[in-house]
């Protein structure tokens, strides 16, 4: 390829503590969640990532290496990251109040709008402050393309939506792509949104040539939204094309499944306990971060209505594995309570520890507990992908079934080898589990080779190979 990719996007697969021995800063990897999509695809386009500086220590490391620093990835590739230092209040603002608050909950379907939200002179303030945070990146990703005569601009996900437009008016033949990696909500839903965050946000967006989503229904919303709100837009739905002052930006399903070298390359071992616990009994897991898209507390409350309706189930097991995951935010930190009291309750009426919790960040545990599983429930709310639904039947050891949510990105490739359901039913989500676990097991070994099969094309190396197609770049 010729020319020089620029790659972007706010949270990084990593941060940054010293080592308690010699001080010197290490580089700690996180699991899942798109720091580790995007680390993997500037891994192998062997491009250099941007991204935002998050601690004390981040800053620090950043300002120790202003050229970057070299990290070696799950998948054994190396990349080269380069932390942008924001202001402080800024940066706190945009990561603990406007993304995480007010722009992950209007994505995600998360406001019940009677009593959530209420935008007040905070909300204003902080769109101010997302102002400067965008300009940052812009501001970088022009400065290091700046003695390149034909750059290319990849922009990741909701946190830089409004930075498309700002490169657009600076360097206006640049390929640009962004990329959505959360749900797109309905146009009623959107609407929901101060007016002017909802119309700066569509406008910033279509400064990008393509923008790309996981899944179809994301990209129709999108469309949807654009026709609703911005009445000088030409949208064509069946093309998946906008036009607007000129330019014309095409709206993609841009689906992704798993990094190869991710799972070949993974060290799989199962918390401690828990191998002792399960036995060879059943196990269930239901695997995700502590976000209440997760659903995890309805899980549960489903394998007790499973349990309770078939004696044949009565040995199985449920562990709730989840990745600890902002839990400064309020909507996090409830959801793990509430997760907690369905298991106490389910403990109380099943008998005791029946159910587990485990909650860390060790992704070898997360591959542990997918190798064990015996039926792996993945019932989010709302998912923009959910990759683990790729790629836990993929290093499965037990012929393991799958229930799946039907409002997760993953089910539009998936639907047909799982057991899909509707995840606000209990008792549809019970009758899954039960079938999936008593399902014979001649059966289940067909299911999870077709499983397998339709999962295995969906890798990061093609996903990234067609962002670049989108723009015309090979």
């Amino acid at each position: 390829m010729s020319k020089r990719v620029f790659l972007a996007s706010k949270r990084a697969v990593v941060s940054y503590a010293p080592e308690p021995e010699t001080g010197q800063l290490r580089a700690w990897l996180a699991p899942g969640g798109t720091g580790n999509v995007v680390a993997e695809q500037a891994g192998y386009l062997d491009v250099a990532w941007i991204v935002s500086a998050d601690s004390d220590d981040d800053h620090r490391a950043a300002l120790e290496n202003p050229d970057g620093m070299r990290i070696e990835l799950p998948s054994g590739r190396g990349v080269r990251l380069h932390q942008l230092r924001h202001d402080r209040e800024t940066f706190r603002v945009v990561q603990n109040f406007l993304t995480a608050e007010l722009m992950w909950a209007g994505n995600n379907y998360g406001w019940d709008r009677r009593t959530r939200p209420s935008f007040g002179a905070e909300t204003y303030d902080a769109w101010e402050r997302f102002g400067e945070f965008t300009e940052d990146f812009a501001a970088e990703m022009l400065r290091r393309s700046a003695d390149e005569p034909d750059p290319v601009f990849l922009v990741h996900d909701y946190q830089l939506v409004c930075v498309p437009a700002r490169l657009r008016a600076r360097r206006p033949g640049a390929p640009i792509l962004l990329f959505v990696h959360i749900p797109w909500p309905s146009p009623d839903y959107w609407r929901i949104l101060p007016r002017v965050m909802r119309t700066a946000v569509l406008e910033g967006m279509l400064a990008a040539d393509t923008i790309g989503f996981f899944a179809r229904r994301w990209s129709t919303n999108f469309l949807a939204c654009v026709a609703d709100l911005l009445p000088d837009a030409e949208v064509d739905t069946a093309a998946g094309t906008v036009r607007r002052d000129g330019h014309v930006t095409s709206v993609r399903t841009q689906p992704l499944g798993y990094s190869p070298e991710t799972l070949h390359r993974r060290e799989a071992r199962l918390p401690d306990g828990i191998a002792e616990w399960a036995g060879d009994r059943p196990l269930v897991v239901h695997s995700g971060r502590t976000d209440p898209i997760k659903n995890g507390e309805r899980a549960v409350r489903a394998f007790v209505l499973a349990v309770r309706g078939d004696e044949r189930l009565r040995e199985a097991r449920m562990l709730v594995r989840m990745n600890p995951n902002r839990l400064y935010v309020r909507a996090n930190a409830e959801y793990q309570e509430r997760v907690e009291k369905a298991v106490a309750e389910a403990n109380a009426e099943l008998g005791p520890d029946t159910v587990r919790t485990h909650c860390d960040n060790e992704v070898g545990h997360t591959f542990g507990c997918f190798e064990r599983a015996d039926l792996l429930v993945f019932n989010s709310t709302v998912d923009g992908q959910n990759l683990s639904v790729f790629e836990a039947p993929l290093v499965n050891e037990r012929a393991a079934d799958v229930v799946l949510s039907e409002m997760a990105g993953a089910a539009e490739i998936l639907a047909p080898v799982c057991r899909t359901v509707n995840p606000y039913d209990l008792v549809e989500q019970a009758d899954a589990i039960a079938a999936g676990l008593l399902a014979p097991a001649d059966e289940r070994a067909e299911a999870a080779r077709l499983r397998r099969d339709t999962a295995r094309p969906w890798t990061l190396e093609a996903w990234v190979t067609e962002q670049l197609a989108s723009l015309d770049v090979r």
